[in-house]
């Protein structure tokens, strides 16, 4: 009887071939095309000696043959010709772990977006001012935008600002020889804060909107939600941090003979600082309207939208990045528009968001009377200057009836200049 082959045969593992490049001014690089991978695999030798590069190509060569990790474990070149990626690497662990996360995400998508259009090998080629300047020509034509739309040049000045951050940091780690330099933008003066307060009459467009947003189950709470950035002046993630008695959040105070205040700790500060702040009366009466037994825990708790879906409950309390993300949504639902958006740069308009509640209690105090150093406090802003370019900027008719007031002056018969006798070029064109 004859034997029986095996249908399957044993095909041998293809090695890759390794070559040494040898890029214009940087080090010898060894490249292979990796099969699984399906591109080029490009890993330094970190030196431009070719007897020293050589023996480096054999031992990879070896690595692969035996189907070891093939990027071995190196210290990075550290220099303007220091591979951009181990930049990138450098400047993560080291630096963007100190500083926030948000500032962190928005370095890293700035630094991304410049890496896509440049398409860097080392530090060097993007703290080139030339390359600096193809960069921000680049961006303000809309490359890597979304639906390729132009940038406006305040969109293009933040951009370039997180990059030179990051090679400013190169430089003081004496990794450049110069600070990188480049032609900045001219960019028009405009106000600082996106968005605006708005009034009582949109505050209750934007309640009545909630239940189309969240449901009828979930409306109250999130309505509570509203109600507390409407009259506490916290942030979102602040108000979502309030509690009656968890340490390490912010926590109301009630003591005998002194007025209540709110207590915020270090790490809910952007100034990494302890802090107590007046409790503003009209959120002192929110608070107070849950009963004492019932005061434990967090103190805002809007309810999982995930039962409107068909869905079960996934996270017991929700983030307040994605609370603020529903309210944006509440006010889009309410058809509030706080800011004009812009068909030249693509920009969409603005909605009410759960920040331009923030603003409104500012104004709120404002126009109450109360002085510009309280409410820096209340708005925990270094000055007054801070309060009133983001979130108190003031009314201009407001302004003109206390001028008014103050400096009423008669006309030659002695009487008041009266509206009706005023003239009316609201609609003549500029």
């Amino acid at each position: 009887m004859a034997k029986r082959t095996s249908s399957s045969k044993s095909v041998p593992k293809k090695v890759p071939k390794v070559r040494i490049v040898r890029p214009s001014g940087r080090p010898f690089q060894r490249r292979y095309d990796c099969p699984v991978e399906k591109r080029e695999i490009r890993i330094s030798t970190g030196t431009r000696d070719e007897d020293e590069a050589e023996p480096q190509k054999a031992e990879l060569e070896a690595r692969l043959l035996l189907g070891l990790e093939t990027t071995p474990d190196r210290k990075p070149v550290l220099g303007p010709e220091m591979d951009w990626s181990d930049f990138r690497e450098q400047y993560r662990s080291l630096h963007l772990v100190t500083v926030r996360d948000r500032t962190a995400a928005a370095a890293e998508s700035r630094l991304d977006i410049a890496e896509r259009i440049l398409k860097p090998r080392t530090l060097g080629d993007v703290a080139d001012s030339v390359a600096l300047q193809k960069l921000q020509a680049n961006l303000l034509a809309g490359f890597q935008s979304k639906g390729h739309k132009p940038r406006s040049a305040h969109t293009v000045k933040g951009y370039m600002a997180h990059v030179l951050a990051a090679l400013n940091w190169a430089y003081v780690q004496d990794w450049l020889p110069n600070a990188p330099k480049v032609r900045k933008i001219k960019t028009s003066k405009q106000k600082v804060m996106k968005g605006r307060p708005i009034t009582t009459e949109e505050f209750q467009r934007m309640l009545d909107a909630v239940p189309g947003v969240v449901g009828e189950l979930a409306a109250a709470s999130w309505k509570h939600v509203l109600h507390g950035l409407w009259t506490s002046a916290l942030r979102i993630n602040e108000l979502m941090n309030v509690s009656w008695d968890q340490p390490g959040t912010i926590r109301p105070r009630w003591k005998a003979g002194v007025h209540p205040v709110l207590e915020i700790p270090a790490a809910m500060q952007k100034n990494d600082s302890e802090e107590d702040i007046p409790l503003l009366p009209a959120f002192e009466a929110l608070l107070l309207e849950t009963p004492v037994d019932q005061r434990t825990g967090g103190v805002f708790e809007p309810r999982s939208l995930q039962p409107i879906l068909g869905r079960g409950v996934r996270h017991s309390r929700p983030e307040g990045d994605w609370v603020g993300r529903v309210i944006s949504r509440i006010g889009k639902a309410a058809r509030i528009v706080v800011e004009e958006g812009n068909p030249k740069t693509g920009r969409s308009e603005k909605y009410a968001s759960a920040h331009d509640l923030r603003r409104s209690c500012g104004e709120q105090l404002r126009e109450a009377g109360v002085r510009p150093l309280v409410i820096s406090r209340v708005m925990r802003h270094a000055s007054w200057e801070t309060t009133q370019r983001h979130y108190a900027p003031g009314n201009v008719q407001s302004d003109a009836e206390v001028l008014t007031g103050i400096l009423r002056k008669p006309d030659r018969t002695g009487a008041t200049a009266k509206y009706s006798d005023r003239p009316d070029n609201s609609k003549s064109a500029p």
